[in-house]
């Protein structure tokens, strides 16, 4: 937790816990809440049990976008409050996304890598200027990685359920069909959020509409690409390679098969880690967190709790 969080909890008189998750079972995790109010939370799982044992817990406050990893419902129905802060890793998540597409078609990692072991070798690559970009969710991230890609002179489509005409026109961005962004771009990127709707889009059908020489980059959530239909495409050569910084699990297992593929450049779920975004982040988390304990409803709900805790 960043400095100014800790100040805004001390300001207002709230007591603050640390709580190592990463080492606690779920049983224990739910023994270790009991009795605490609010929740500064990360990445890890809210499940219906963890609800069920949080008997004075008023809200969780996710400090990123995504909340998959929380039951609603569960929360809902135990009258908590869900949050979290949108628009605070925009700027961080669309640049590493924009420079995870620059090392693709500039060989940028490899390349490093091999001037370490004494190998001047230059290697061709492709300019962002001359390409187009396919991106999947226009929401503030992907608006985002739309502006600095125009920036570059790239072509760019988009696809979103509830597509932004008036930034479309604006951006010079034209909204086309699944389908049709697949086909037409030279690299496609992923911006949406994990829901029932967007669990597995991208199949075996959808990659295999991608042209030979496409790239894909992956910085929104793993649930979204089938990895054993994009394993296979990247073996065989139907795509050109992909950047994911997303995974099922973290650590990530060494023996994951896209960290097999030398067509596959591979970080470690740090789109959003810079010293801005994360500070954003745990500001207006802890701020959501003051606002419900002193009585008053949160800014940015994602849920709308059953019955509220006085």
């Amino acid at each position: 937790m960043t400095e100014e969080a800790q100040k805004i909890f001390a300001d207002n008189h709230c007591r603050v816990r640390f709580i190592e998750l990463e080492r606690l079972t779920e049983n224990e995790f739910c023994q270790t809440i009991v009795g605490v109010e609010g929740i500064l939370a990360g990445g890890e799982y809210y499940t219906p049990p963890v609800f069920e044992a949080a008997d004075q817990l008023r809200i969780v406050a996710r400090s990123g976008v995504g909340v998959d990893h929380v039951d609603l419902k569960a929360a809902a129905e135990h009258a908590v409050w869900v949050t979290n802060t949108p628009g605070a890793t925009n700027t961080s998540v669309a640049e590493f996304s924009i420079g995870l597409m620059l090392s693709l078609l500039r060989h940028i990692a490899t390349l490093a890598a091999q001037m370490k072991t004494g190998k001047f070798v230059r290697t061709g690559g492709r300019e962002l200027a001359s390409l187009t970009l396919g991106v999947i969710g226009t929401g503030g991230i992907g608006k985002e990685v739309t502006r600095l890609a125009r920036a570059f002179g790239t072509q760019v489509l988009g696809y979103d359920i509830h597509p932004d005409l008036d930034f479309a026109q604006a951006h010079q961005v034209e909204y086309v069909s699944l389908k049709q962004l697949l086909q037409q771009s030279d690299i496609v990127t992923i911006h949406c959020g994990l829901d029932e709707n967007t669990r597995g889009m991208i199949g075996e059908a959808e990659l295999q509409l991608m042209q030979p020489t496409a790239y894909l980059v992956n910085t929104a959530r793993p649930q979204i690409v089938d990895k054993g239909a994009l394993v296979n495409c990247l073996k065989t050569g139907k795509l050109a390679g992909a950047a994911i910084d997303v995974w099922e699990t973290i650590p990530c297992p060494a023996d994951d098969p896209l960290l097999q593929l030398d067509n596959v450049l591979a970080t470690s779920w740090s789109a959003f880690y810079t010293d801005t975004a994360v500070s954003n982040m745990h500001r207006r988390a802890a701020q959501e967190i003051v606002r419900v304990l002193q009585g008053h409803p949160p800014q940015h709900p994602v849920n709308k709790p059953e019955i509220r805790k006085s």
